[in-house]
């Protein structure tokens, strides 16, 4: 009796410290384990360098994720769950770093481009609520900027059936091309989506080159940060490093053309995507 005692009583301790880990220590585990790179002995003046939080891909669930009604119960327990988790997360991992940017790179609802204008609206609720700003009471000024996703918007060739997408998508969460300067740094935005799939002309590709070509002509003597949703293109089974769970990533851009005409007029770039969500 007193064996089967013991080992309930240290089940439940096991279960307690397990739950307990779960819902805070791995948040602390996490913060503990990152910090900023120190700034270069060439540029120790805080305005050489930017600090620069980057989120991609949450991808709230909706009516598409699971294939359940809006009213099913499941459902609604999976957005609970998984809307908790990522608050969690931006609230202790990534707004007490303080950064001086918040960059979304996309995918923020599952369905984003095929849910009702209801169930969207619903969501960006959810995304306002996940990843508000407003705990930051010691930076509440910190800017946020937003790059459109597949996931978002579709891609070209949806685009010409269902432009309201587009337009949604743009009231809340502003243009798909745009630039910006933080420090003495040059963000450049581009929509990759409208520039792949396929649709051969539309006014949504036009409008995305016709930005890509105005910033050949920009600022020359900062360095460039290149923001896309999707990679740019790169062949079949490309390596992708060592430190990728898959040796191989084949999600990107699918013209070859395309990317060089992105290279052609903003070389010397840094890239950053998202879009890929194997671990690293």
């Amino acid at each position: 009796m007193q064996s089967a005692t013991r080992l309930t009583l240290l089940l439940c301790a096991a279960w307690v410290a397990a739950l307990l880990y779960g819902e805070m220590g791995a948040y602390w585990a996490a913060h503990l384990s990152c910090s900023w790179p120190s700034a270069s002995s060439s540029s120790p003046s805080p305005s050489n360098h930017v600090k620069v939080a980057v989120i991609a891909d949450p991808q709230l669930m909706d009516s598409t994720s699971l294939g359940l009604p809006r009213s099913s119960v499941a459902l609604q327990a999976a957005e609970f769950f998984t809307d908790l988790n990522m608050r969690r997360s931006f609230q202790s991992v990534i707004l007490p770093f303080k950064p001086d940017v918040v960059l979304f790179l996309g995918d923020y609802f599952d369905g984003g481009a095929h849910i009702s204008d209801e169930e969207w609206q619903d969501s960006l609720f959810r995304f306002k609520h996940i990843f508000s700003m407003s705990e930051q009471r010691t930076s509440p000024h910190v800017p946020i900027y937003y790059l459109s996703g597949n996931h978002d918007i579709g891609y070209s060739a949806f685009h010409s059936v269902h432009p309201e997408v587009i337009s949604r998508y743009e009231k809340e969460f502003g243009p798909r091309n745009f630039h910006f300067l933080s420090g003495k740094v040059d963000f450049v935005v581009v929509d990759a989506q409208t520039l792949d799939g396929g649709a051969k002309q539309s006014k949504e590709r036009s409008s995305s080159w016709e930005f890509i070509k105005t910033l050949s002509s920009g600022n020359e003597s900062n360095p460039k940060i290149l923001l896309t949703h999707i990679p740019l293109y790169r062949p079949d089974n490309t390596p992708c490093g060592p430190h990728r769970s898959s040796p191989a990533i084949n999600q990107r851009i699918y013209s070859a053309v395309m990317d060089q005409g992105i290279k052609y007029v903003l070389p010397q770039v840094l890239l950053f995507p998202a879009f890929d969500y194997h671990s690293m």
